[in-house]
């Protein structure tokens, strides 16, 4: 028998299957080749008949990489039968063996092309195959590279039967092979209309084509011509899912760059419709609200007041959390077992980890087992990544639901809150309700699971060290222990400040809201200054608290990256003092446990701190929801038997809480109604009349609800339909024209053209560029004051309700407008409607029913208009007085307004180096190349550390069987060892040579080590200070840029920009600057030094890891490149969708009482829905992404591992190893899971913070400045007499429209007053603006007492001149602040002007 094999073998080879530490080749042909190839050949027939009589692809030719990939296959079928022609003619020998491997080789691959041709015709397969194919392959590749391996041992050894054609073919095709598998990386989408049934006579293409799609768009790879947005998750298979595959679309659109909106994005999946969750999330949390109210009710009952306020307040405080709770609990929790999972398998790799390197110290123990332990620690890491990989996913989505909820919930309380009670809360505070303190809340989810998680892993970590060193680990577990008050300390300190810098960045964002907000009247009166040190001087203070943060941080840092360092030497120079003799696998287990403990130790305190931080936020928002709502069953009563429409009796109103009627000091400082009785009958015209702080607005929003009823009864009719109200200051919609007029109801043709002619727009729209489709910027800007009244008077108009409030709106408007609206209008359409009408002019009273007089929050008197008028006009006397302002008319501004508020500017493509410049020169010139010095030092020394370990573990074998001391000073000492150190090489271990005792060793080795963890300490601790104070130095730089570019910007910025943007960059954007980026960009440093250590210290222990390092590196960077492209783009239409969310809701809050009134509240929050949808999916699509890039990375983590193992156990069988090399390697390995993806991750979001540099970096560079220096110093004493020259001015707004004002040429007197009329867009305001200099002029000459104001500092023109704007600026403040607010008059001197101003105005 063996005689026949051998004949058949040939080659002097008897079938033997291992000889010479490698298979044998006739073994290897027809056990190992053959076999692979046949089951290749098989799949293909196999899957071949699919291809006929399932239909064809239409318009559907061979993809380029299908082509590469069909050739290869022919070549590789041609290379095997060249190979038997040329070993039979030019070598004159070849065994049976040989060609039948090559028959059987050339037979697969000619299956395997007429395969690949038809692969086009199979409908429901990718361009890839199906899964059998590629395992075909990878079975192929694994076959050729074990007879590549042997053919490369033969001519290394000089092979006695070498064939020089079989080693050359065997290189072509393991190349081919190779290019082959890269042809897998492509594919295409393939568009196709498919017949999916056998065609039949009685069947028509119409009746099946319906069908066909439906089945095709089952099957991700074919997609139909007209790409719709798919649902994320839906109709995917379980596999998918595991794997992350059903997100592979969403990647390679990132990758063609063909991600550009929201809509180029999945659907959020059906369990985070946002319509759903906060529907769910309503119902529950209005359950707990009553259940609250029930328990405080029947307290209130049966205890004293006293003491049940702490119990009641506790109760209702926890009403949120329990809310969140009962939601998302059940589903949050179960994701535990995930994380047990994972942690579990993590701790399974050192245990693995210590058994290979125990058999690599032993040279008795079998082989296989080496190979077990390789396939173990294989194993699990990979069932520990998919773990990890899916309790983060859906740890995110857990954490997107509650996102939805709170936001949509904190908007729903501002929509029902009592004006009163929401008093008590800035606009800027509820703004960070719904930013800030949200992404705290959301960030508590993976911080909880941790909070029980890291004290798991690090009491396991210290079991596992107690089993390896004994009773030794106490030393470091003390040290330890010490650390937990230290770091309990530091995170309630951090804490504390960060509650404290929220405070202060709330101040500051009001503060901007209101600049901004202002900004036209800031710039009349050169007020930049003055709040720009208003802003930094509160910026200071938050920049305080954060310094303080970040040196607490810093701190933190330093202890979490030396406490394992100083753990690990405190607790091998205990075990080598208590005379144990280190081993490699005791030192390298040990190490990767040290390893282990470095995560859990960095990151508790960092868990503590973001739980305290969630905790915070969630008291700041339960205090917000906690407040009363304004309920109208309790404030109305049901009178409808008297007959009136309105009614009140006994009423007394205020502007206090319920809590702080106790406090008569706020009592006599607020305005009271009291004694009010009036009742209005349906149809009515009832006017309201007094003095300036008499009442009269007060009057109307107590009808609507506004304020707190202190007692008496309020009916109002049809309250279901709400009132029509106009109030004194117009609220706009940023939205065109005719959208804020109907507000949300539908067009009625007609009913629209009466409605806009009573209210005189007409002629407005005329001038308007776009008519009533114009664009109005944010809260009205490109509108003047009376257009403004007027369109919100419109929009009442239009709503057709039965009761009409209009407070003052003729006041905003010129004379003969006034009359116009009352006469077409207010009488005209309106009549017979219920119309109450607060005005200071008794001229529009003479018609009305009744006439009501306040005075001091009282009803004086009511009675009909001859009873009441003749009485007041002494006392109305100054209405006589025509109101003198600006008329803030911009009607040359609109001429440009088509798309004035366009979307907002998004870069595209890489974040540009220019913006990491940026950044790094604010961090500063040469402190930035500080920090990374100090970063590579402590990484370096860290490295240095743990290979002396080795080294020690290596040489300190056998030195105790020397009894013989040799007495050495401490330099030869040194320089011995010294010599030793660079004597090593990794695959010759050199003779011990016992120059010393044991305890002379340890007392060596000790020193070294203790001193490499000294310099890893002080260098952790440099560049942790350094990177604190570097951040804190680029927050301020960048701010203070920030401010200045927006406070110089020219008054059209203002005018086509929306606040909500604006404020974006003043509070999300400036918060990833001075806490997210730091942070962030800290770790990915930190972890990108970290593995590029690893590689060093891994290569140096197993050099052939390098030729597995080729190609994962390239494989890495691809991944991370191909991820980045998606990422990058996502990240950015995150932040684009953010800003609308901001802005509707600041024009929300502003509007409040005009959306109540008219019953508006379900649209505005169906609106808020829409936009947070549109953000939660942008944000959700960033998650998928992340996700699919982590796994992906941890699976190539996965092969490192195996990979290091597989070699460490090839190398031991093939060679001599150094045991603490390889340990030190394996050691290092597994953690390089993590720091693949913590690199990628912690790089793309280093990107996506940079973004928020990127925005801020972009109103730094592009927002044009005005031109502040002038080349004149005016005299101390102008303007002296105030002559004012105008000479053939020209002014456009913009260079693409015509002149606003052309040629204009006057020149005024001294004293003179002068009053400037014209229509609507004559130029009126325009000839104000010129003089200011909000605008600069093209041609001619402005001259004040003969000063050209060209050549003048803006400063110098605008300060020295008063204007009255129509649209009135107060900020928060005292009285005083608001009157001299660059504090240039003594207090004397302010009250000699109030005493001035008429009487009533006080």
């Amino acid at each position: 028998m063996a005689g026949s094999w051998s004949r058949y073998c040939g080659k002097g080879d008897n079938l033997t299957i291992w000889s010479s530490g490698d298979f044998g080749q006739c073994f290897e042909e027809l056990a190992i080749i053959c076999p692979c190839h046949v089951i290749l050949a098989v799949v293909s027939v196999f899957y071949l008949p699919q291809a006929h009589g399932r239909g064809t692809i239409c318009s559907a030719p061979l993809p380029w990489f299908l082509k590469v990939r069909l050739i290869l296959s022919c070549l590789l079928w041609v290379l095997p039968v060249m190979q038997a022609i040329l070993s039979a003619t030019v070598e004159n020998r070849i065994s049976v063996s040989t060609a039948v491997t090559c028959s059987i080789i050339s037979l697969s691959w000619i299956m395997q092309s007429v395969f690949i041709y038809f692969l086009n015709r199979l409908h429901w397969m990718s361009d890839r195959g199906p899964i059998a194919v590629l395992i075909s392959y990878l079975m192929v590749i694994i076959s050729c590279g074990l007879h590549l391996r042997t053919v490369i041992h033969q001519r290394v050894d000089s092979y006695l039967y070498r064939s020089t054609v079989g080693e050359s073919c065997t290189y072509c095709t393991t190349s081919l092979i190779l290019l082959l598998l890269l042809t897998l990386i492509p594919q295409k989408s393939r568009t196709s209309r498919i017949d999916l049934s056998i065609p039949n006579v009685n069947s028509s293409t119409s009746e099946e084509e319906p069908l066909s799609r439906t089945l095709a768009s089952t099957y991700g790879t074919l997609q139909d011509i007209h790409e719709e947005a798919v649902t994320a998750e839906k109709n995917t298979s379980w596999f998918s899912k595991l794997i992350f595959y059903w997100v592979n679309p969403l990647m390679v659109k990132g990758a063609r760059r063909k991600i550009h909106t929201a809509e180029d994005l999945f659907l959020l999946p059906e369990r985070l419709d946002t319509s759903a969750v906060e529907k769910g999330f309503e119902v529950i949390l209005h359950r707990n609200r009553q259940i609250a109210n029930t328990v405080k009710n029947h307290q209130h009952q049966n205890v004293p007041e006293v003491a049940i306020i702490s119990k009641t307040s506790n109760k209702a405080r926890r009403t949120l959390l329990r809310s969140l709770n009962q939601a998302y609990g059940l589903e949050y929790y179960s994701l535990g077992v995930l994380k047990l999972l994972a942690d579990c398998f993590g701790f399974a790799a050192p245990i693995l980890l210590n058994l290979l390197v125990s058999f690599m110290e032993s040279r008795d123990e079998t082989e296989s087992h080496g190979y077990l332990y390789a396939v173990g620690l294989l194993f699990v890491t990979l069932f520990g990544s998919l773990c990890s990989a899916h309790f983060d996913y859906n740890i995110k989505v857990v954490g997107f639901k509650i996102r939805a909820a709170i936001i949509s919930t904190v908007y729903r309380k501002a929509l029902s809150v009592s004006h009163v009670s929401a008093t008590k809360f800035t606009s800027g505070e509820i703004v960070n309700f719904m930013s800030t303190d949200t992404d705290r809340i959301v960030n508590f989810c993976p911080s909880f699971h941790a909070f029980w998680s890291l004290p798991f892993q690090i009491g396991v970590s210290l079991y596992l060290l107690y089993l390896q060193v004994g009773l030794a680990f106490l030393a470091g577990l003390g040290f330890a222990i010490v650390l937990v008050p230290v770091n309990k300390w530091l995170a309630q300190k951090i804490g504390s400040l960060s509650s404290a810098m929220m405070g202060q960045k709330d101040e500051r964002v009001k503060v901007m809201s209101e600049i901004l907000y202002g900004m036209r009247v800031v710039k009349f009166y050169a007020l930049e200054d003055h709040f720009k040190s208003k802003v930094e001087e509160i910026r200071e203070l938050e920049l305080k608290n954060l310094k303080g943060r970040k040196y607490l941080d810093a701190m933190c840092v330093y202890f979490w990256a030396t406490t394992p360092v100083l753990i690990s030497i405190l607790t091998f120079t205990t075990y080598s003092l208590m005379g144990n003799q280190l081993t490699a696998a005791k030192v390298f287990t040990s190490l990767s446990l040290f390893l282990m403990l470095i995560s859990p130790l960095n990151a508790f305190p960092w868990v503590i701190n973001g739980l305290m931080e969630a905790w915070v936020s969630l008291n700041r928002i339960q205090a917000f929801i906690g407040l009363k709502d304004a309920d109208w069953s309790k404030y109305y009563v049901d009178a409808s038997g008297l007959g009136a429409v309105i009614a009140i009796k006994d009423g007394l109103f205020s502007w206090n809480t319920e809590e702080d009627t106790g406090d008569t000091d706020t009592q006599s400082r607020t305005l009271l109604l009291q004694e009010i009785n009036l009742v209005v009958e349906k149809g009515q015209f009832v006017g309201v009349i007094g003095k300036v702080g008499s009442g009269k607005t007060s009057l109307l929003n107590a009808i609507l609800g506004e304020m707190e009823k202190q007692k008496g009864l309020v009916f109002v009719d049809s309250l279901t339909d709400g009132i029509a109200l106009v109030g004194q200051e117009a609220w706009i919609q940023h939205d065109t024209v005719r959208e804020n007029i109907l507000f949300g109801q539908p067009f009625h043709r007609h009913h629209y053209q009466s409605v806009v002619s009573a209210c005189a727009l007409l002629e407005d729209f005329k001038v308007l560029p776009a008519g009533d489709r114009t664009e109005i910027g944010e809260n009205g800007l490109t509108l003047s004051g009376g257009q403004k009244a007027r369109v919100a008077l419109a929009r009442a108009v239009y709503q057709d309700r039965n009761i009409y409030l209009m407070d003052d709106p003729l006041s905003a408007v010129d004379a003969h407008v006034a009359q116009h609206l009352y006469e077409k209008c207010i009488m005209g359409l309106l009549r017979g409607k219920t119309r109450i009408l607060c005005t200071h002019h008794t001229k529009y009273l003479r018609e009305a029913d009744i006439v009501v007089v306040m005075d001091n929050g009282r009803i004086t008197k009511i009675a009909p208009p001859s009873q009441v008028l003749q009485s007041l006009k002494a006392i109305l006397a100054e209405d006589r007085e025509e109101k003198v302002h600006v008329p803030d008319d911009p009607e040359d501004r609109v001429q440009a307004n088509k798309g004035l508020v366009g979307e907002e500017e998004m870069e595209t493509g890489v974040v540009r180096l220019a913006v990491y410049k940026s950044y790094w020169r604010a961090v500063g010139t040469y402190l930035g190349p500080m920090i990374l010095m100090s970063l590579f030092l402590m990484q370096a020394s860290r490295n240095i550390n743990d290979w002396w370990l080795s080294y020690w573990v290596s040489h300190s074998h056998g030195r105790q069987a020397s009894n013989n001391t040799v007495n050495f000073d401490l330099m030869a000492l040194a320089d011995s060892r010294i010599s030793d150190i660079f004597s090593l090489k990794t695959n010759k271990i050199n003779p011990v040579r016992n120059i010393t005792d044991a305890r002379d060793n340890i007392n060596f080795y000790l020193t070294v080590y203790g001193c490499l963890a000294g310099a890893n300490s002080v260098f952790t601790l440099i560049r942790a200070f350094l990177f604190a104070y570097g951040g804190i130095c680029a927050a301020r730089t960048l701010h203070t840029k920030l401010l200045c570019s927006v406070l110089k910007g020219p008054i059209s910025f203002f005018d086509v920009t929306p606040v909500g943007r604006m404020l974006n960059r003043f509070s999300s954007d400036l918060y990833s600057v001075d806490d997210s980026l730091p942070f962030i960009m800290n770790i990915f440093l930190a972890q990108l030094y970290g593995i590029l250590g690893t590689i060093v210290i891994t290569c140096y222990g197993l050099p052939w890891f390098a030729l597995l390092l080729i190609p994962l590196g390239l494989l890495y960077y691809k991944t991370q490149q191909y991820y980045r492209h998606t990422s990058r783009e996502i990240k950015r239409i995150s932040s684009v969708t953010l800003s609308p969310i901001y802005s509707h809701f600041s024009e929300t809050i502003w509007g409040l009482s005009t959306i109540r009134a008219f019953r508006q509240t379900s649209r505005f929050h169906s609106e808020n829905s829409e936009k947070l949808d549109i953000n939660q999916r942008a944000q959700f699509n960033a998650q998928a992404a992340a996700s699919w890039l982590g796994f992906w990375l941890q699976m190539m983590g996965v092969v490192i591992v195996a990979g290091i193992a597989f070699i460490a156990v090839l190398s031991h069988h093939f060679q001599s190893v150094d045991p603490g090399l390889v340990g030190l390697a394996i050691s290092y390995s597994l953690a390089v899971t993590n720091l693949l993806n913590g690199v990628v991750n912690s790089f793309t979001e280093t990107e996506k913070q940079m973004v928020s540099v990127e925005r801020v970096q972009q109103y730094i560079d592009t927002i044009p400045a005005e031109r502040q220096e002038g080349l004149l110093v005016p005299p101390s004493d102008w303007p002296r007499s105030g002559v004012v020259s105008f000479h053939n001015v020209c002014m456009r707004y913009r260079q693409t429209l015509p002149c606003a004002i052309s040629d204009v040429s006057f020149s005024t007197k001294p004293g003179e007053k002068i009053g400037i009329v014209g229509r609507t867009g004559s130029g009126k305001s325009s000839l104000f603006l010129v003089l200011f200099r909000m605008i600069e002029i093209d041609e001619g000459e402005i001259k004040v007492d003969s000063v050209d104001l060209q050549y003048l500092k803006l400063k110098d023109i605008r300060s020295n001149f008063a204007i009255i704007p129509q649209d009135p600026f107060l900020y928060s403040g005292t009285f005083v602040e608001n009157i001299d607010p660059m504090s240039c008059h003594t207090d004397t001197e302010t009250w000699v002007v109030l005493a001035s101003a008429p009487k009533h105005c006080c």
